[in-house]
């Protein structure tokens, strides 16, 4: 059963950029854009890469590696069809960042 887990607090994601954070031995990348957060798997379909230090353009995480795109709201790649990160429901409470792992 899926349950809500506190990763961070709103202050450790710089907005525009990923942070890379760990629940339970699986990696996740927090994004702040706009004060809008979401969570999606921490790694790249394509190379591995740390989408936790990744960026954000347009309302896409850009991968540091090899500059592959993913849509924050879906997890869609909009640079290879048919590759998508899985996307966790996140939440603000207060001042913290919850996810649901």
């Amino acid at each position: 059963m899926a349950c809500f887990w506190k990763v961070c607090d709103v202050a450790d994601v710089i907005e525009g950029q990923g942070l890379p954070v760990e629940v339970d031995g699986l990696g996740i990348a927090i994004f702040n854009d706009g004060g809008q957060f979401h969570a999606l798997l921490g790694r790249c379909p394509h190379a591995n890469g740390s989408m936790g230090q990744g960026w954000i353009e347009d309302g896409e995480v850009v991968c540091p590696l090899h500059r592959w795109r993913f849509k924050l709201t879906t997890g869609r790649c909009t640079t290879v069809g048919g590759n998508s990160l899985h996307r966790f429901r996140c939440e603000v409470r207060g001042d913290e960042v919850w996810v649901e792992v």
